[in-house]
């Protein structure tokens, strides 16, 4: 779940793996959310990306204090 800025191709097959094999994760990951799951990916910037059947929510990190 990573933001880009630009389009990126999809990376090849991978030799061994039957095709379609990454629509079947994406099939599997939205119907885990669905269930109530909740899947994470990380934003260029930092910010973590919270998907859930609500929907999106961004969870910026505080700012650390450092001595």
């Amino acid at each position: 779940m990573s933001e880009h800025r630009h389009a990126v191709a999809p990376p090849p097959d991978i030799a061994g793996f039957p095709k379609g094999w990454r629509d079947e994760i994406k099939a599997d990951l939205a119907a885990q959310v669905e269930a109530g799951g909740t899947l994470y990916g990380v934003r260029s910037d930092g910010a973590y990306i919270a998907r859930t059947r609500d929907g999106d929510r961004v969870l910026v990190a505080p700012e650390r204090q450092f001595a």
